[in-house]
């Protein structure tokens, strides 16, 4: 029914479709964060349980499967279950709105993807000869999923990745062990995932309905009371207009009061500055952090909080951007340096948004003293560096004794061994190229990057990458071909990181060749500028993907046909690397059509310093 529009209408009441279209997107955020409310909320209990049985498989395997691979699952396992606990203590302690939702679910996914991969490595690293104890493992993971169900029946599309990262992997083995026994529980695994994934899907639609009713009879209640409510008002308005009007003055009263209660308790520095640049306002926080009494401070120039060494670059911040005649932020996450009264200095985070007063212009300044976050940083920089380095050795050392059991220095190996060897040292690998991005990383953030500078033959460090890749692409059954240019392009550059950029490029388009694929590697003079390209015939790059493929860690969601895996890393720190040495990096990317990545320096001349 549809009420009439006039004297009887009241704000809040949805009558146009704008309204409705608003209501409809609130409705959407309220049963996002619900939602996600709800995950963190079974988070603990469903990942200690887990833990938990993974103890229990651990125990029941000690005999039938090698205790150091037992011993490296569980560590795995208890890093995820700390992890993931952490995160949802985090989560209740932010208490975070319901704009934050969908950050919280990238993190909920990301925890997902590790427990649910490490699970799926249970089934394939765990699953041992004793047919007893296969079924063991299969009963583990068959449990893990089911509790999976209802733990992320709040939201489908993680219970789904967590249950097909958990069973795909044992599925697979066991249709690999191609015994008739092993095949009929694949196919019993398969008809479980299914079963599982359905499950997921019909708890996932009655907990979204169940949502949407209660929100709806909470907005209708909230609705009637508020319209009892504002009749009840006007009642009392009409009666007792000299008692309202007190009550008002009392309430106002009261919320200043409350008002002011809250800015001396938030735990950042709140300062107000006017045209001129002096301090007019300031509560506790500021008070703590800068050592002054508030006395102290207000009348005086905001300059007095500034070591002298930099009063003088901020000393117009203020009257630069007078122009700004909106309320929005002037300066938002400035990092400078502040002053104690005590002399000592500290780092120091300043937003500042500006304000309009009746005919005043004030400015709104947030300080926090991020000394803490800083050293944090530092910390966690130096965490990084160490454990990469002290990987990168024991990782070159197993890779080598791969590559000899590989050329039969231990003798001949099943065609069976041979193909776990190799998948092995495929992964190892891996690791070694992701230890050794890391660095690269590190060195780049920390600014440890250093170029040794040399004129060097262009196609000299092309062969040179090719030389490292062609084993890796032979593997993958993927032809590189160079294609005939001029060879006496030189760049100044160095070998060793320039070696590298081409590197990351091969490996990309390696991974994203389809077998029996090919690779065209070319080099070429442009304007003066020497440009290397390497061309693959993969599936290309999503569109909506090209915005941030140069960022660290992104890569195409998991469903994405496109996606292959990787940390993400390789591109950036190419980029970085072409950057430094004063080049520029791009693509071309059409979908069903090759994809060319490249690179251009500037080319050297004989006579160049």
């Amino acid at each position: 029914m549809t009420a009439p529009v006039g004297h009887g209408q009241r704000a809040g009441t949805p009558h146009a479709s704008g309204g409705r279209a608003s209501l409809d997107a609130v409705q959407t955020a309220r049963l996002r964060a619900e939602q996600v409310r709800l995950l963190y909320q079974n988070l603990p209990l469903g990942v200690s349980a887990g833990f938990v049985n993974a103890v229990i498989l651990v125990f029941v395997q000690l005999d039938v499967v090698p205790r150091h691979v037992l011993l490296t699952w569980l560590a795995a396992m208890a890093v995820v279950t700390a992890m993931r606990l952490g995160m949802a203590a985090i989560y209740r302690h932010a208490n975070p709105p319901a704009s934050d939702a969908e950050r919280w679910v990238a993190l909920f996914t990301v925890g997902t993807i590790l427990s649910g991969g490490a699970w799926g490595m249970a089934g394939i690293f765990l699953f041992p000869e004793d047919i007893a104890h296969q079924v063991f493992v299969i009963f583990v993971l068959a449990g893990m999923t089911a509790g999976a169900v209802a733990s992320f029946s709040a939201m489908l599309k993680v219970g789904v990745l967590f249950i097909m990262l958990a069973l795909t992997p044992l599925t697979v083995r066991l249709f690999a062990e191609q015994h008739d026994i092993h095949v009929a529980m694949g196919l019993m695994a398969m008809l479980f995932m299914a079963l599982m994934l359905i499950t997921a899907r019909r708890i996932s639609d009655m907990t979204e309905t169940t949502l949407t009713l209660r929100f709806e009879n909470d907005d209708l209640i909230s609705y009637l009371e508020r319209e009892k409510q504002a009749t009840e008002d006007l009642n009392l308005e009409l009666k007792h207009e000299i008692a309202r009007r007190a009550r008002t003055e009392s309430g106002l009263r009261e919320s200043e009061a409350r008002l002011r209660a809250l800015v001396d308790n938030v735990p950042n520095g709140i300062i107000t500055i006017n045209e001129e640049g002096n301090l007019e306002s300031l509560n506790a926080a500021a008070e703590r952090i800068f050592g002054y009494a508030a006395s102290e401070m207000m009348g005086f120039h905001f300059k007095m909080l500034l070591p002298a060494s930099e009063r003088e670059d901020y000393d117009d911040f203020i009257r630069d951007h007078m122009t700004l005649r909106t309320g929005r932020a002037v300066g938002f996450g400035l990092e400078i340096t502040g002053l104690r009264k005590d002399g000592s200095t500290f780092p120091m985070e300043l937003a500042v948004s500006r304000m309009q007063l009746e005919n005043r212009t004030l400015f709104i300044g947030i300080v926090r003293d991020i000394t803490e976050r800083q050293e944090i940083d530092r910390l966690k920089n130096q965490f990084v560096s160490a454990v990469s380095h002290e990987l990168r050795t024991p990782l070159t050392s197993v890779l080598g004794s791969l590559a000899l059991l590989a050329e039969g220095v231990a003798g001949e190996l099943s065609a069976r061994g041979q193909s776990l060897l190799n998948m092995a040292r495929s992964n190892m690998e891996r690791l070694v190229r992701l230890v050794g991005d890391i660095l690269d990383v590190d060195g780049m953030h920390s600014g440890k990057m250093r170029l040794d500078l040399r004129p060097w033959p262009l196609t000299e460090v092309l062969e040179s990458a090719l030389d490292t890749h062609r084993a890796h692409a032979e593997r993958q059954g993927v032809t590189l071909a160079v294609e005939e240019g001029p060879r006496d392009i030189r760049v100044r550059a160095d070998h060793e990181r320039l070696r590298h950029v081409v590197g990351h490029l091969l490996s990309n388009a390696i991974k994203f060749s389809p077998r029996g694929g090919r690779v065209e590697i070319r080099a070429e003079r442009r304007d003066g500028r020497a440009r290397v390209s390497v061309i693959d015939h993969g599936p290309g790059i999503p569109r909506e993907f090209h915005g941030r493929l140069f960022q660290p860690f992104s890569q195409p969601a998991a469903d994405d046909p496109s996606h292959r895996g990787g940390a993400g890393l390789g591109l950036s720190i190419a980029r970085a690397i072409v950057e430094k040495h004063g080049g520029t990096i791009g693509f071309d990317s059409v979908p069903g059509s090759p994809t060319c990545f490249y690179f251009e320096l500037p080319e050297w001349q004989d006579g160049q310093r």
